[in-house]
């Protein structure tokens, strides 16, 4: 009996494994969808994993244009480089010769906006103070109204009359004389 317990044991096993090989192999039909029940989206298939690359430096910028280079700087306005304008004995009349400095200091000026002149009418000895301040008031006035009309603001114009007061040359001569026949340039 034990030979035929065994056998039998043996024969269920067998029987206990073809049953669950039938049963665990057999596929399941899946179940229709009705018409109440709505269909399920199929899940998004996953993203793919984005490819390793090597890693390749941004480019460089291109470098910026270089400036425009500045214009040169002007140069500084200087009293000195404007010139004296001389008369004749007795006279306030502006020369050619006269006119042609008064249109180079004209120039300068017009190239310093921000300035602001005086010019001195001076005389030669001869004559009474008085005559002779008011020559120099003519001098001065004349070499004024001369850069005015070339486009010099009045307003940056100053005159004063010393006459005889403020010789340039000393000696009681021609030559000194006409060396103080003068309009002269100065800052106010």
């Amino acid at each position: 009996m034990i030979r035929g317990r065994k056998a039998t044991l043996v024969i269920l096993a067998i029987v206990l494994i073809f049953t669950l090989g039938v049963v665990g192999g057999c596929a399941k039909k899946p179940a229709e969808p009705g018409p109440a029940e709505p269909m399920a989206e199929p899940a998004p298939a996953p993203a793919p994993e984005p490819a390793v690359k090597e890693f390749t430096p941004a480019p460089a910028p291109a470098p910026a244009p270089a400036p425009a280079p500045a214009p040169p700087p002007k140069p500084a306005f200087n009293i000195a480089d404007m010139v004296d304008v001389f008369f004749a004995f007795d006279k306030s009349d502006l020369t050619a010769e006269s006119r042609e400095k008064l249109a180079r200091n004209a120039q300068l000026l017009k190239g310093a906006p921000g300035v602001t002149i005086l010019i001195e009418g001076h005389c030669d000895e001869r004559g009474t103070n008085e005559y002779n301040l008011g020559l120099g008031e003519r001098r001065a006035n004349a070499a004024k109204d001369y850069l005015v009309s070339l486009g010099i603001p009045a307003s940056r114009i100053r005159t004063i009359s010393y006459g005889e007061e403020r010789p340039f040359a000393m000696g009681h001569n021609e030559d000194a004389w006409r060396q103080n026949r003068r309009a002269h340039f100065a800052l106010p």
